[in-house]
C-alpha cells in the first residue's frame, strides 16, 4: 500500500504537486490523468523514490513499513525518459537486470523476446536501437520484474500496434497481480485495466 497525504513538490517557489492525497491499497490499478505540467512525471518519480517531495513524502507499506528513500528497492518503472547502459547488448541488459531487480520466475526472457520482435537484435549494443525497441526493452525488464510495485509513465509512448499488443500481453501475464500506477495524457489504452483514478490539476 502506498498513502499519498498531502503531498506537495515545489521547484523553486513554483508549485508543481500540491495537497495530493490518494492511498493506493495493495494490489490496485490506478491511473493517474491530468493535462500537461499537471505533474503527472514528477508524481511518478516522487513514488520510485528517484525524487525527493517538498512536504509530505509517501508512506509506503509492503507487508511492513518501507521508508520513502528505499522506495526503489520495492518498484520497476516504465518512462520514455528512461536511459539504457548504451554500450549493453540486450542479452548483457536483460542479465544485469535479473542480477539487480530480478525478474518473475515463470518468465520465458527467450519466449517474450521473440514476441518483442527483438530476436535478431540480442547482440546488438542497446544505443543501436530505435526508440520503439527501446520501449519494448524498457516495458519488458519492469513489467516483467519480480517487485511489488509497478510505475508506468505513458507506457505506450513510441510503440506501433505490435508493441501497443506488446504491452497489453505483459500486462495480462505479469502485472494482474501488482500494485499499479499508469500516468497517462488521457491515451485509454495505456490504462484501460485500471479501477480507479486520480486526477492532478495544474498549479501554474
Amino acid at each position: 500500500m502506498v498513502t499519498l497525504n498531502g503531498l506537495e513538490k515545489k521547484f523553486g517557489n513554483q508549485h508543481i504537486l500540491r495537497n495530493i492525497t490518494h492511498i493506493f491499497e495493495a494490489g490496485s490499478k490506478t491511473v493517474v490523468l491530468g493535462s500537461n505540467g499537471s505533474g503527472k512525471s514528477t508524481l511518478i518519480k516522487i513514488l520510485s523514490g528517484a525524487v525527493e517531495a517538498s512536504n509530505n513524502p509517501p508512506k509506503y507499506n509492503f507487508n511492513s513499513p518501507i521508508a520513502a528513500n528505499e522506495a526503489g528497492k520495492h518498484c520497476s518503472m516504465v518512462a520514455p525518459y528512461m536511459a539504457l547502459n548504451p554500450m549493453f547488448t540486450l542479452k548483457e541488459t536483460l542479465r544485469f537486470h535479473d542480477l539487480m531487480c530480478g525478474f518473475e520466475e515463470t518468465v520465458q526472457l527467450s519466449k517474450w523476446i521473440d514476441i518483442a520482435g527483438l530476436n535478431k537484435h540480442q547482440e546488438k549494443r542497446i544505443q543501436t536501437y530505435s526508440s520503439g525497441m527501446l520501449q519494448r526493452v524498457r516495458l519488458l525488464l519492469a513489467i516483467a520484474s519480480s517487485r511489488t510495485l509497478l510505475l508506468l509513465d505513458e507506457p505506450t509512448s513510441n510503440l506501433d500496434k505490435e508493441g501497443i499488443q506488446f504491452y497489453h500481453q505483459l500486462i495480462q501475464e505479469f502485472a494482474l497481480g501488482k500494485t499499479i500506477i499508469v500516468a497517462s495524457n488521457y491515451v485509454e489504452r495505456e490504462y484501460a485495466f485500471c479501477d480507479s483514478e486520480l486526477i492532478l490539476e495544474k498549479h501554474y
